[in-house]
């Protein structure tokens, strides 16, 4: 037997996926389906990270060169020890 379910999503993100599941000749009913199945089945959600935009991974790069590079502060036992060290 068949049920509704009601959901709450993005309306880009469902627009995106309807697109996407006409393409390849799905209704997203049965991606949608398919994704519930192997949660239960797996009893896991795998969930995957946003890519990063270009600004944040510049910064990034930078942190990490600087932390092989050996230029790491703290640890910082305080906060006003963490300010001093910004400030100066």
């Amino acid at each position: 037997m068949d049920t509704t379910m009601l959901i709450k999503t993005n309306k880009a993100l469902k627009q995106k996926a309807q697109k996407l599941a006409k393409e390849m000749g799905l209704p997203l009913g049965t991606l949608v389906n398919n994704y519930l199945r192997d949660f239960i089945v797996e009893r896991k959600a795998t969930f995957y990270a946003p890519t990063l935009n270009k600004k944040t991974q510049r910064i990034i790069d930078a942190a990490r060169k600087e932390y092989k590079a050996g230029k790491v502060s703290g640890p910082f036992y305080s906060a006003e020890a963490m300010i001093k060290h910004l400030n100066s």
